[in-house]
């Protein structure tokens, strides 16, 4: 399961409908401060039920509507949709693709839609639940959350690691395990009171039934002694009517001879009438007939002034049209002039893109060219640093060697010095019999020269000259200077060490030179490449203004174009409403012509219908006079039919008097059946069936009767409904024992629920955390390079309840309180956390806004390393200003504001950016 697509209708900063596609794996969301990029996270915690406008940065709901802008109105609702690949049924749903939705309006309507099916807030977080989804759950990280959770109360941290460990559906269910276990206490307390007043009722109420039964016997007799009474007064009101019936019928025969005969004159008087009435009715229609004509003649005369002015009124709107037409003529003259403007405006911003991109393509050419020296640069600062490493390699083996020299060199003079040390005495012997015998032959010499030079005495100088050993002396020289060139050789020779030393020093030295020489080179290519690289940038400024520029200059051609559209719909419009006018012009000529042609007619109209007005009245006056004939007759026949009319109506009072008693007698008689059927359900006939087989006397009836309700007035006021009262208070009160005994078994039931739930969810809950616990100690010690953390319930005897705190030492550090630690310090023990989680139930999304925003960069380095380590079983959605955060992405989406307070999307797979580069580079 990952989230696919967020669809944003009317969201703050985002009026327009709003598709953002996301891929499975790393995505990062990118855009200047103010772009709207956190309203995308608002937008999925909202969808997600968020409750609270200030958890979405406003002040009141309703703030979540696009406001409008400068140039565009506000939005009347506000509206986002999820939609999540559902296809491993993640979400216990039959659909391989879920959408949920939440609308807005702004009457602060509030409707949550699955699938398109409108739900509930609570049906939409029941589906959800421990998917690790949800608006406070840990699929949502900002960066305010990292010291929510760090300094939250332990209790207030339980949600996170409840929805982690899976039983949040366990608790949600232990709490409505709960409010049923309650709801059943509180019917078992209410029941028990209810059968409690029943007991007492129901002793009454027994008391009662006893003395409605006996009322009931009493009840029986009194009934047969009043039906007996009943029959002897319906026999005598039967014999009074039969009497009266007797007489009721003589005289009804007498007043039904006065009606026939009153029928027969009523008869000839009707066919009068019906005469009288055919005629007036003649009369009147012929007379509707004249005033007809007259209001038709007036109505054809109205019409031809109407028709008239019709023709008039065509004539000025042919008139108009005409006006209209050559107006709209003119302005299509125009607007096909500014169509022409247009297009040549067209064709020079469509020659400046060009040329602009020429530009474009020699600058990427510039570009590519200092791109590619500044790879020869570092080739050649690769081969220096190379050659000095070599360098140093060989400075070093030639110190070892010089070593190897002056330790040999002090070895050979320590056994030289051994040796002089034996030849010491010989040597300084040696050195002392050559210096007196040359201090001897110098004062001989000096005296025997300084003679010769007195006394030219040669003979005496060759004596003395012969004396002198020279050769011995030689020898002796020679071997002195033997012992001092030993040690000279040692040291001066060519062979010798000091040569040996020297040859090395001066390699040494060579390399030195050497990689000084090669340093200047890297000194010398580095700025070469700092020069480049700001040439580099300056193209890339020149690139980025020049883009711009032809994006704006498509920008304006667009306009233009759109404009150019536009011109072109104005003409299209414009030549259908000039034809419009043309038709409306032939038209209003058409219904003209019909106009005329309907004057003639109506005129001829009314003169055709004079003629026959004419003949109409006179044979109205023929009908008028036959009519004053018919009238005289009809009074006439009256007065015949008053006279027996007058014998009839005196009549009238003695046989509504014969009918009135026959008629009381029967009412009476039918309320005494009334009355029987009611009090007895019988029939009268029924009763007399009964009745008549005995004998009986009125006053002996009656005087049982007195005895008998004598008795019932001793029983005291009876309550007849008691028995009945009685029966159904016994039901109802085992019916209510009944209900106690099941509540009673339905509690012990949800008890055992209520166990098995906190049995289950604690085994879950302590499995879950202490994995979390290892899995935070790793996850903490790869993010900081060391340290400890670990995570601890505040009472471990009610895990299920118990806060939750978070220790963390980074390393070098002894922290007793995590507000001690930094915003670095913090984010990172968050995220630690945050992943802990993960290994044990990973989001199928994760939404982290700006969390890293407190990192430096190895930390950032660090962070995305573990976003990758994930990435492949959790989606993550990552708000970033970090260029290390952001270049680790699969896919990049930016938030622009190009209209202000609108935020559209820009998006960008790095796959294809890469693809894309290298054909560049390739072309290039």
């Amino acid at each position: 399961m990952y989230l696919k697509k967020l669809n944003i209708i009317g969201f703050k900063t985002f009026p327009d409908e709003t598709d953002i596609l996301f891929d499975p794996g790393y995505t990062a969301v990118v855009g200047p401060n103010g772009s709207g990029k956190s309203n995308i996270l608002d937008a999925v915690k909202w969808v997600l039920g968020e409750k609270s406008a200030k958890m979405l940065r406003g002040k009141k709901m309703e703030d979540v509507i696009f406001h409008g802008s400068e140039s565009r109105k506000q939005s009347g609702f506000a509206e986002v949709s999820l939609h999540f690949d559902n296809s491993g049924k993640t979400l216990n749903l039959e659909f391989p693709v879920v959408k949920i939705t939440r609308r807005l309006y702004a009457d602060l309507t509030n409707e949550y839609f699955l699938n398109d099916s409108k739900v509930l807030r609570k049906d939409i977080e029941k589906a959800l639940m421990d998917t690790g989804i949800g608006k406070s759950s840990y699929s949502i990280m900002e960066q305010g959350r990292v010291d929510a959770i760090l300094h939250a109360k332990p209790e207030d941290r339980r949600a996170i690691f409840d929805e982690a460990a899976g039983i949040s559906k366990y608790k949600n269910e232990r709490q409505e395990v709960l409010k049923k276990l309650q709801y059943t206490q509180q019917n078992l307390l209410r029941i028990t009171d209810v059968m409690s007043s029943m007991q007492k009722e129901m002793n009454l109420k027994e008391k009662q039934a006893e003395r409605a039964r006996e009322y009931n016997s009493l009840k029986s007799e009194l009934d047969e002694i009043d039906k007996n009474l009943r029959y002897l007064k319906l026999t005598g009101f039967k014999n009074k009517l039969n009497k009266s019936e007797t007489e009721l019928e003589e005289v009804k025969k007498r007043n039904q001879e006065l009606i026939e005969r009153l029928d027969r004159e009523n008869q000839i008087i009707q066919t009068q009438e019906i005469k009288k009435y055919e005629m007036e009715k003649r009369i009147s229609e012929m007379d509707k007939k004249v005033m007809d004509y007259i209001s038709e003649e007036k109505i054809l005369r109205e019409k031809i002034d109407k028709n008239k002015s019709f023709i008039a009124n065509c004539d000025q709107r042919i008139d108009e049209h005409l006006k209209d037409l050559e107006f709209e003529t003119i302005r299509l003259e125009s607007i096909t002039t500014e169509y022409e403007r247009l297009s040549g405006i067209s064709k020079e911003f469509e020659i400046s893109i060009v040329d602009t991109e020429q530009n474009v393509e020699i600058l990427i050419s510039e570009k590519a060219e200092a791109e590619r020296t500044i790879d020869e640069n570092l080739k050649k600062i690769q081969i220096a640093q190379g050659n000095i490493n070599r360098n140093e390699s060989e400075h070093s083996r030639l110190r070892e060697n010089l070593k190897e020299i002056v330790v040999s060199l002090i070895d050979q003079i320590e056994e030289r010095k051994k040796e002089v040390e034996k030849s010491e005495l010989e040597r300084s012997e040696l050195k002392e019999n050559i210096l007196n015998t040359l201090d001897d032959y110098s004062f001989r010499l000096e005296n025997v020269l300084g003679r010769y030079i007195l006394e030219h005495d040669i003979d005496k100088i060759s004596s003395l000259l012969s004396d002198f050993n020279l050769r011995s002396l030689q020898e002796k020289l020679i071997t002195l200077l033997s012992y001092e060139d030993i040690f000279r050789n040692i040291l001066l020779d060519k062979d010798g060490m000091l040569a040996q030393k020297n040859t090395i020093d001066n390699k040494i030295e060579e390399l030195k030179i050497e990689n000084e020489t090669l340093s200047n080179i890297i000194k010398d290519s580095v700025e070469a490449n700092e020069g480049l690289r700001k040439l580099l940038d300056e193209k890339k400024e020149s690139i980025q203004d020049l883009e711009k520029k032809i994006l704006e200059m498509e920008t304006k051609r667009n306009a233009c174009l759109d404009s150019m559209q536009k011109n072109l719909k104005d003409r299209e419009e414009l030549d259908v409403k000039i034809l419009s006018i043309k038709n409306s012009i032939e038209g209003v000529k058409t219904k003209k012509n019909e106009y005329v042609q309907e004057l003639q007619l109506i005129e001829a109209q009314i003169e055709s219908s004079y003629t026959n007005f004419l003949d109409m009245r006179e044979s109205l006056d023929k009908e008028k006079e036959e009519l004053k004939d018919i009238f005289t007759e009809i009074q006439r026949l009256r007065a015949s039919s008053q006279k027996d009319q007058e014998d009839f109506k005196n009549l009238i009072p003695l046989l509504t008097e014969h009918e009135r008693r026959v008629s009381g007698l029967k009412v009476q008689l039918n309320s005494i059946s009334e009355e029987i059927y009611n009090d007895f359900a019988m029939t009268e006939n029924e009763l007399e069936a009964e009745k008549s087989n005995l004998s009986l006397v009125q006053s002996k009836e009656e005087a049982k009767l007195r005895e008998i309700k004598s008795k019932i007035q001793l029983l005291g006021s009876v309550n007849p409904m008691a028995i009945d009262e009685f029966q159904r208070l016994k039901e109802i009160f085992e019916h209510h024992k009944n209900q106690k005994d099941d509540i009673e078994a339905s509690k012990k039931d949800i008890e055992e629920v209520l166990r098995q739930i906190n049995i289950e969810s604690e085994k879950i809950f302590n499995e879950t955390f202490e994995v979390i616990k290892n899995n935070f100690q790793d996850t903490f010690s790869t993010l900081f390079s060391g340290g400890k953390a670990t995570i601890e319930l505040t009472d471990k005897n009610d895990s299920l309840s118990s806060g939750i705190e978070i220790m963390a030492e980074p390393p070098g550090k002894h922290v007793q309180n995590l507000k001690l630690l930094s915003g670095g310090e913090k984010s990172l023990t968050v995220i630690a956390l945050l992943f802990a989680i993960y290994m044990v139930r990973p989001s199928p999304f994760c939404f982290l806004d700006e969390i890293d925003a407190a990192l430096d960069e190895t930390n950032k380095l660090r962070f995305c390393h573990i976003i990758d380590k994930f990435k492949s079983s959790s989606q993550f959605i990552v708000i970033t200003h970090a260029p290390s955060t952001i270049s680790k992405a699969n896919t990049i989406f930016g938030i622009t504001n190009e209209e202000p307070g609108i935020s559209k999307i820009v998006s960008l797979k790095m796959e294809e950016a890469k693809r894309l580069a290298q054909d560049i580079q390739k072309a290039v």
